[in-house]
């Protein structure tokens, strides 16, 4: 009997403890049972669930007694004007002002990192009807607040139809602000029978108070059609409103002028628009119309029409036709407007005559079809291991990675993890149960390791020492800036400042722009007040006497390689761009950092230059070649130059000093620019050509290169990808009979940082700075 009673006996193992107890055996460094801890799991999930309701509870009934205390917290968007006829563009400048003409004091949003931003106007005394901030997402929030009125609570239009209601539109379709007749472009790929609405938003405002009071509210735009039907709108713009198109047309954008027989009334009630369009007098002409059928293979015959004579010796010819009484004259014309560029047709195009034309929109397709019906299909491989399909997605990535942060690979923090759960799992098991038998000490086990893994990762993140990167081989990765001091060790160990500067200079017209795109890392959390200000080296290229605009940078979608989420960030506290007088100066106030982050903004800054040559240079005669001299008009010297004239380069000395003089372009080398952007080689009976790597975010000079000219290397067939976000950096357009452009690096930094509640933050980083002059080219004739 005692013999069977001990094999009825529960099994004990060495350590005393029964195959009944294993339901209380503790697992690793917990003292609980597995039943206690997964009906603690259970009911700490059912807390919370109920806390979180409760939560969205409470801040709808706070939502519906603010509702029923002032109705007009929560407003309709009626009574908000955004965009131009409600379209808009996400990351770019948006004009806002109330239907009751009332002026706006501030406006809160989101930026592109989800971070609240407080756009604070001007002054009462410089305050306008027209608000400008730029919208971070798609239907960002909106809360426009003025004085003694209620606010206005709402968000911006969604993606959607921009013909049938306001909405945002992409990247990739293009915009045009029509004043006066559209001339059938809002009609363009629409087709009624499939429900396809037209591939370009339109913006045909009804009258003047439509249109922005300035060149910010055009941001975004990518072609304004002023045509003889909208002299009504052009007569009735204010000064403000006339600056506004002059100055976005100068600083890069593209309008097309169509007009005939209405020219001589429309110049004379809008004369502004002769600033734009190099006329001596308005005179006009019956045009024979066969050279524009001959130009669409038109079978249907055109009537003799007036149209406007334009001048033969400037811009360049599109299309030459002539006038009843054999003589020749342009009907389409491109001219250079500073950095812009203006195309003018002869002919009132919304004339019953070319409105019952049925070629008359393989006209304009053939004339501006590379603004208004771009290809932006990407050829080559689809695939890419890029989340970007943009130029600006490549050169985000570029400046977004710090030479001071460590970085690790997946890898490396998977085994960590695993490591750590294998120590605190079955390594703890065996230790303190199996080993030393002492479950207890598992309440001491785990938080020893879980500190002590948290003192490791934090010793590891530390930030590299900058010393270090300075000894590299590499002086590009790590440029310090000569135009300030380090005055804080810390400070430069800690942060670290990457840069895109871009100076553009156009001597015909005086006028100056530097335009940058920064990021700037911390390593600690930091609030700061930022402004981007012209550095000494700046100071003496030109005087400040335009705009001064320090605002974010970035925003959530393909072409930065983000994706669009519609979680708000709330963890940092918002920030305000306080505006100067008449909207030429902004700057970041009390904008956050988080640890061990980065965040990107970019600047913008208008000049006029001190030039110290403005002679024109030659062109060799019956040939597409320069001759003559050539001197250096700005007063640094140029490293790396080019000289490029349409798709000719002439290589410059690696420095070419400021005020000197080169006696004759023939002594320079030659070389197709499209082959050196592409960096082709000629081989002995090949050409051999670098293909470009969307992945590379090595090379900051070589993306930026491309930035730049990306039409002139070949655009979306070279690089597969798209240059929409900062088309606006490419002046390949510029390259035409009558410009040429000096093309090089500077050695000091354009720009520098005024935190003005710590000073000149004087950060070390990688740095480009570009300098492009526009310089004319004189023609002479072959009989002189």
């Amino acid at each position: 009997m005692r013999q069977l009673r001990s094999h009825t006996r529960p099994f004990q193992t060495e350590n005393g403890m029964s195959i009944h107890s294993l339901k209380n055996f503790s697992f690793g460094s917990f003292g609980f049972s597995i039943e206690t801890r997964l009906n603690f799991c259970v009911w700490l999930a059912l807390f919370l669930f109920f806390a979180f309701q409760f939560q969205e509870m409470h801040v709808c009934a706070e939502d519906e007694v603010a509702k029923k205390k002032n109705p007009s917290v929560t407003s309709p968007s009626q009574s908000l004007l955004i965009g131009i006829e409600g379209v808009y563009r996400s990351g770019h400048w948006t004009g806002i002002r109330r239907d009751d003409g009332q002026p706006i004091e501030t406006v809160r949003t989101r930026d592109g990192d989800g971070v609240e931003v407080i756009y604070r106007q001007a002054d009462r005394a410089h305050r306008n009807l027209w608000s400008y901030v730029i919208p971070g997402s798609e239907a960002a929030p909106l809360i426009v607040e003025s004085s003694s009125l209620p606010p206005i609570k709402t968000r911006f239009p969604a993606l959607g139809s921009p013909s049938l209601e306001p909405a945002m539109i992409p990247l990739s379709m293009p915009w045009v602000v029509a004043i006066g007749d559209a001339l059938g472009i809002d009609q363009l790929n629409a087709n009624k029978l499939l429900d396809r609405d037209a591939s370009v938003a339109v913006s045909r405002p009804k009258t003047s108070a439509a249109l922005p009071d300035s060149e910010l509210g055009y941001c975004g735009v990518s072609l304004i059609v002023l045509s003889g039907s909208g002299q009504s709108i052009l007569s009735d713009l204010s000064k403000e409103q006339q600056e506004a198109i002059i100055s976005w047309v100068q600083s890069g954008g593209r309008a097309l002028f169509a007009f005939g027989s209405s020219a001589t009334d429309l110049f004379s009630k809008a004369p502004w628009l002769k600033r734009l369009v190099p006329l001596q007098k308005v005179e006009l002409g019956k045009i024979d119309p066969s050279s524009l059928e001959t130009f669409t293979s038109s079978q249907t015959p055109l009537e003799v029409f007036d149209g406007l004579l334009l001048p033969m010796q400037q811009g360049s010819t599109l299309l030459m036709g002539r006038t009843i009484s054999r003589k020749s004259t342009p009907i389409a014309v491109e001219y250079n407007a500073g950095l812009g560029q203006v195309i003018v047709i002869n002919a009132d195009l919304e004339d019953p005559i070319f409105a019952k034309w049925p070629e008359r929109m393989d006209f304009l397709k053939q004339i501006v079809g590379h603004i208004i019906d771009p290809s932006q299909e990407l050829s080559g491989q689809k695939n890419r291991s890029t989340a970007y399909d943009d130029l600006a997605g490549q050169l985000r990535t570029t400046l977004d990675q710090f030479e001071i942060k460590k970085n690790y690979s997946f890898s490396f923090l998977s085994l960590i993890i695993l490591a750590f759960l294998a120590f605190i799992g079955p390594l703890d098991f065996l230790l303190i149960n199996r080993f030393l038998g002492k479950p207890i000490l598992g309440w001491i086990s785990l938080p020893v390791s879980a500190v002590g893994l948290c003192i490791f990762l934090v010793f590891e993140s530390r930030p590299i020492n900058n010393s270090n990167l300075q000894a590299g081989n590499n002086p590009q990765k790590a440029i310090p800036t000569s135009d300030s001091t380090t005055r804080d060790s810390d400070l430069v160990s800690e942060q670290q400042w990457n840069r895109l500067e871009v100076i553009d200079i156009d001597t015909t017209i005086k006028m100056g722009m530097t335009r940058s795109i920064h990021y700037l890392y911390s390593h600690e959390s930091k609030i700061t007040d930022m402004n981007i200000v012209p550095s000494q080296m700046m100071n003496e290229i030109g005087v400040l006497n335009g705009c001064q605009l320090t605002t974010p940078f970035g925003y959530p979608g393909e072409s930065f390689g983000g994706i669009q989420i519609g979680i708000e960030d709330s963890r940092l506290p918002p920030y305000r761009v306080q505006f100067g007088d008449n909207r030429n100066e902004t700057s970041m106030q009390g904008m956050p950092i988080a640890s061990r982050s980065s965040k990107g903004f970019e600047s913008r800054l208008q000049f006029k230059p001190s030039l110290t040559n403005q002679a024109p240079v030659t062109r060799r005669p019956g040939s597409e070649l320069l001759q003559g001299k050539l001197t250096n008009p700005i007063n640094v010297d140029i490293l790396n130059g080019m000289l490029i004239y349409r798709n000719w380069t002439y290589l410059l000395p690696t420095r070419f000093p400021a005020g000197s003089e080169i006696n004759s372009l023939d002594t320079l080398r030659q070389k197709n620019f499209r082959w050196q952007l592409s960096r082709q080689q000629a081989l002995e009976s090949s050409t051999e050509t670098e293909p470009w790597n969307p992945a590379d975010t090595t090379a900051l000079d070589r993306i930026s290169e491309m930035l730049l000219f990306h039409e002139a290397a070949g655009g979306t067939r070279y690089t597969n990808l798209k240059h929409a976000a900062l088309s606006s950096l490419d002046l390949s357009h510029v390259l035409t009979d009558d410009r040429c452009i000096l093309f090089g690096q500077l050695e000091n930094a354009a720009t520098k940082i005024d935190a003005q509640n710590g000073g000149d933050m004087s950060l070390q980083g990688r740095r480009q700075t570009f300098l492009r002059v526009i310089i004319p080219v004189k023609n002479v004739s072959m009989n002189r």
